[in-house]
């Protein structure tokens, strides 16, 4: 029988190390879902341009680290913590090989945006690879709407591989994630 139950950083640091060491090993991310913006410098066509942007305030945060369980043996985790604005970010989301499809990785997703529901977040987000997008669309992501699209970014694995990341997000409280988040207003 799987359990889930909240852990420590200390136990999900070593999980993160040993299988996911492209991941930055910090208890929150300065990373934000949407891009700053600023304006070219073609003084003629000015076009707006959208910069990758990272917010140190995120890292004041109290991060929620989640666990799962077989018996007393450690095989899946996740986390998350609350950025700016009320977003939520979901990270380090990992579940050993010979447990992945028994639906562990979607319960964790499952635990974290209850979190972000109970930290009373507008969405709850995460920059998840490619492999494993079917378990955000499952629980309600989506890396589209009418205000925004995101785009795959390549990343290199530990191992030298190419991998493919997109942000994804799934809005909690609509009215409220509309009103900040409107595309005028990014």
């Amino acid at each position: 029988m799987i359990t889930l139950r909240k852990i420590t950083w200390a136990e999900i640091l070593p999980v993160w190390k040993e299988h996911l060491s492209n991941m930055t090993l910090e208890t929150n991310s300065a990373m934000n879902l949407f891009n700053d913006r600023k304006l070219s410098e073609d003084t003629e066509n000015p076009i707006w341009i959208d910069v990758q942007s990272y917010d140190l305030q995120n890292m004041e945060t109290t991060p929620t680290f989640w666990g799962a369980f077989h018996n007393d043996k450690l095989v899946g985790v996740n986390s998350g913590h609350m950025c700016l604005n009320k977003l939520y970010r979901s990270r380090g989301l990992f579940v050993l090989p010979e447990y992945r499809n028994l639906m562990i990785a979607q319960k964790l997703l499952m635990k974290t945006i209850s979190q972000a529901s109970h930290e009373k977040a507008v969405a709850c987000w995460s920059y998840p690879k490619q492999s494993v997008e079917k378990v955000y669309r499952h629980q309600g992501f989506t890396t589209s709407d009418k205000e925004f699209f995101f785009n795959y970014d390549e990343g290199v694995s530990s191992t030298g591989e190419t991998t493919l990341n997109i942000k994804a997000v799934r809005i909690l409280k609509e009215k409220e994630f509309d009103a900040c988040y409107a595309k005028e207003n990014r």
